[in-house]
């Protein structure tokens, strides 16, 4: 057993013992600075793991977001080129603008802007049948437009519901109600059940009434 000499009055006693047995001096302070640093210790070592959790999260965060990131700009053709998009193919043949729908007196409206044409041809080149997706406009501020209902009972119209076997093309035309202070976007959707999309560029430099 280690031997340790009392600083008070010099009486040997245990280096374990925390008081002199002679003199009762205090030899061994009880201190908890042992415990205050294991303590601290593991609150360093739960906070860099919390911080490697976090990290984890965010970086699988990013990940996630990256694959959730909206699609690049769609392709941007011009009139007369062809388009394949998702299942259909399309060609924009020409644009013009018109005061008028129809000669037709129970069929012509008048616009509440002015009625722009487009003449197409829109291919299915699945191997079923196909129904053709909606047309829009896209101006140069973002905005669409949809076609106008007045002109689904004009002979030669692409209509809201038709559907195409595969191989089979139809040529035919597309009416908006549009203001013609804008610059206009065809936009092709590949099909109902398509993420695809592309846009031509509408010219018209006529006008005409029909």
């Amino acid at each position: 057993m280690a031997l340790k000499k009392c600083k008070e009055c010099g009486n040997e006693v245990s280096t374990k013992a925390e008081s002199c047995p002679k003199c009762g001096a205090v030899l061994k302070k009880k201190t908890a600075w042992g415990y205050i640093a294991a303590v601290l210790i593991l609150g360093a070592i739960l906070l860099l793991r919390i911080d490697d959790t976090n990290k984890t999260t965010s970086s699988k965060s990013t990940s996630f977001a990256s694959k959730s990131k909206p699609q690049a700009e769609a392709i941007l053709y011009k009139e007369g080129q062809t388009v394949p998009v998702g299942y259909m193919t399309y060609e924009v043949k020409g644009t013009w603008w018109s005061n008028r729908l129809s000669y037709d007196k129970f069929l012509d409206q008048r616009p509440n802007a002015k009625y722009l044409f487009v003449d197409l041809t829109v291919r299915n080149h699945d191997k079923k049948a196909r129904t053709v997706p909606p047309f829009k406009l896209v101006d140069e501020n973002g905005a669409e437009y949809e076609a106008s209902s007045n002109s689904w009972a004009l002979k030669g119209s692409i209509g809201i519901i038709e559907t195409l076997n595969p191989s089979v093309s139809k040529q035919g035309f597309v009416v908006f109600d549009v203001p013609k202070s804008h610059q206009y976007r065809m936009k092709l959707s590949g099909g109902y059940w398509s993420s695809e999309d592309a846009h031509v560029q509408l010219n018209p430099i006529i006008e005409w009434d029909y």
